[in-house]
């Protein structure tokens, strides 16, 4: 979910702080050396930036005030885990706003469509489409680890589509917190009276998730950081 219109001050340094915090947390965690000592773990990297990025493009505009689309979160923290989940997330939101100005300069000047890069509602969109559903991912993960029914099913399925369906709602939820606490009057309103968007997003987010989750995990298990066949599978390490 993204916001169309920069944030009032309260909405803005709120999510500023969650933010910040969570991208340190991140950078301090993330295991660097694993990342620099594979290059073909850096070219996924920076390919799921820009996949992201463009996915984000098909956005539904709610009120002219937020725009909603799939996330592809879950999957990506599969992949990933939480750290450069976070780190991806947030480099495909700034990618999505250097796309954005071409689509712009289409119908205004050029001039008029560089002033409009904003990236004020950078705090608001990573903590509402990144923060949450990664560490929504990172608990389903940490949860389907810990069951004693061992199947590759409950972790491409308990996690990938479940878990993909369930983040929708909250998100849904959590924007409305947010911006409840925040008095964001205008985006309050518009997550309230269109809440359902998100229920209809359950369905389209667990299938593609699913199917991406499923597929990395059976053909590139080596990619997938927190995937454990020594666990569903028994193998011998």
């Amino acid at each position: 979910m993204n916001l169309l219109f920069a944030p009032g001050a309260t909405l803005f340094w709120t999510s500023s702080a969650i933010a910040v915090a969570a991208l340190l947390a991140a950078l301090i965690t993330a295991p660097w050396k694993l990342l620099l000592a594979d290059s073909q773990r850096q070219h996924v990297f920076f390919a799921a930036i820009l996949s992201l990025a463009v996915i984000w493009l098909l956005q539904v505009s709610v009120w002219s005030a937020i725009a909603i689309h799939p996330l592809m979160m879950i999957v990506t923290t599969m992949v990933f885990g939480w750290s450069f989940a976070l780190l991806i997330g947030a480099g495909a939101l700034v990618v999505l706003e250097v796309y954005q100005i071409p689509i712009r300069a289409a119908s205004l000047e050029w001039d008029m469509a560089l002033a409009q890069f904003d990236l004020r509602t950078f705090p608001v969109d990573f903590v509402l489409s990144v923060l949450v559903p990664a560490s929504w991912a990172w608990l389903m993960i940490w949860l389907v680890n810990r069951w004693k029914f061992k199947n590759p099913f409950t972790y491409f399925w308990g996690v990938g589509f479940f878990g993909a369906m369930l983040s929708c709602s909250l998100i849904g939820a959590c924007s409305w917190l947010l911006f409840y606490i925040t008095d964001s009057a205008i985006q309050l309103e518009a997550v309230s009276e269109h809440f359902w968007i998100f229920v209809l997003l359950t369905f389209p987010e667990g299938f593609l998730n699913g199917i991406l989750a499923t597929v990395m995990t059976v053909l590139y298990p080596e990619l997938v950081k927190t995937y454990r066949d020594d666990w569903y599978i028994g193998k011998e390490k």
